[in-house]
This record gives structure tokens, C-alpha cells and sequence, in this order.
């Protein structure tokens, strides 16, 4: 009981902070409500046990992802870019298709009441799967953490860069 009431309480946390991430005017509040939505649903995964998806969420998206978004918009530096209006039509459009598309998936749901058939599959825990990680997979994990930091030292100098030879 106390484990549906956890899940769905990181759900309704997940779908409202995704939903101002859209609605916010500001970029960077933005993407502090992404990270909201990415930590939520690390709590949905830790909520279904499954603690790798869960550990990988926020390390990959919420250390990963969130920080580049953040870096991005302090490079680009969004202040200067000039609201656009947008027409009805697109609006309409924005609103219509996930109402549609939640619509739908709800049918299909309660149509077909799809409950999977029992079994006996082998879970691999978080150390099993950390085990492998760091052994038969160690050489694409550390060619993903250069790939990650030489990224990250691309973004620093082409902001340090910026910065050196702007004439304001």
C-alpha cells in the first residue's frame, strides 16, 4: 500500500514538473523543473525496484544531461533572444496532440487490461549488474566518461573564449 502511494506521489510529481517545463517562459527555470522531472522519475523506478534504472536516471540525466542544458543556455545566454508570438493554430496543435495521445493510451488500457503472464525471470540485482559494469564493459564505460568530460572541457573554452574577445 505504502509502495503504490510512494509511486504514484513520484508520478504526480513527474507529469506536473514536466508540464512546466514547457510552460515556463524563463530557460533556466525550465530546466530546473527537467531536473524535477528527472529525479521523479528515478523515484518511480526506485518505487518499482528497480534500482539500476533508477541510479542510471540520475547520474546520466539528472549529472549529465540537466548540467549541459545548464551550460548551453549560459553560453548561448537566452536574455538576448527576442519572444516570438506564436499564431493559433500551433497552439492549438501544442495542447491537442499529448491530449489526443494521453487519450488514446488511456482506451487502449482500460480496454484491453493487459496483465502480463507469470513467470520466473531472473532479475539481476545492482550488484550483479555493477559487477558486469565494471568489468566486461569497464572499457566503453571509461571511453563514455572521456567522451562526457572532453565535452565538457569543449563547452568551458568555447565560453572562455567568448568571453576573452568580446569587446563589451
Amino acid at each position: 500500500m505504502i509502495t503504490q502511494v510512494i509511486f504514484f506521489l513520484f508520478a504526480a510529481i513527474a507529469v506536473i514538473s514536466a508540464v512546466l517545463v514547457i510552460l515556463q517562459k524563463n530557460a533556466m527555470h525550465s530546466v530546473m523543473y527537467l531536473a524535477f522531472t528527472v529525479l521523479a522519475v528515478a523515484g518511480v523506478f526506485f518505487s518499482l525496484q528497480a534500482e539500476y534504472l533508477g541510479a542510471i536516471q540520475i547520474l546520466v540525466y539528472g549529472g549529465g544531461i540537466v548540467v549541459l542544458y545548464i551550460f548551453v543556455i549560459i553560453i548561448v545566454n537566452l536574455n538576448e533572444v527576442v519572444a516570438e508570438r506564436r499564431k493559433l493554430l500551433p497552439k492549438i496543435f501544442i495542447f491537442a496532440v499529448p491530449a489526443l495521445l494521453l487519450g488514446e493510451i488511456a482506451a487502449v488500457l482500460f480496454k484491453y487490461k493487459y496483465v502480463p503472464a507469470a513467470g520466473h525471470e531472473q532479475a539481476a540485482d545492482l550488484k550483479t549488474l555493477s559487477e558486469l559494469l565494471f568489468s566486461t564493459y569497464l572499457v566503453p564505460f571509461e571511453l563514455a566518461s572521456i567522451l562526457l568530460l572532453a565535452v565538457l572541457i569543449g563547452a568551458v573554452i568555447i565560453a572562455r573564449r567568448k568571453l576573452l574577445h568580446d569587446p563589451d
